[in-house]
């Protein structure tokens, strides 16, 4: 049985379509989300200003309090109960991480992510939670444009 779900979400078009789905999927179920950011401040390691570090950092904080936000707002007008969790560090590790500390059913995620570079295949995040989760991964595409 699913009753928890975790939504990985990265603010971008695409994971908030798979926000929307993840957590109507969780209301015909009666399950709960959680909602996860990850923010990559891995990669801001080689960067030789310190105060810049500090304000990109705080940049990414931002940008996953809205993104979780989204995915709290329209679960609780689902009538979904929903917990928001940022984090810091790589975000396929903490992504399986947390899965696995979590004990969810189900993660939910964009197929790809913010970086156009991930377009050409699977994003790379998503590809590798895929290869590596212990539960369940549901990858939600982008809109696709008839054409």
């Amino acid at each position: 049985m699913i009753e928890k779900i975790m939504i990985a979400t990265d603010g971008s078009v695409t994971s908030e379509r798979a926000a929307r789905f993840g957590v109507e999927l969780a209301r015909n179920l009666g399950a709960r989300v959680i909602a996860v950011y990850v923010a990559d401040t891995g990669r801001l390691s080689h960067l030789p200003d310190e105060m810049i570090l500090v304000g990109i950092r705080d940049m990414l904080l931002k940008e996953g309090e809205d993104a979780t936000s989204y995915v709290e707002s329209i679960a609780s007008e689902a009538g979904v109960p929903c917990e928001k969790r940022i984090v810091e560090g790589k975000p396929t590790d903490e992504i399986l991480k947390l899965s696995r500390d979590l004990s969810v059913d189900l993660l939910v995620m964009g197929s790809v992510g913010r970086s156009g570079l991930d377009r050409f295949l699977l994003g790379s995040v998503a590809e590798k939670v895929v290869q590596h989760s212990r539960v369940p991964v549901l990858t939600v595409p982008g809109e696709r444009k008839e054409g």
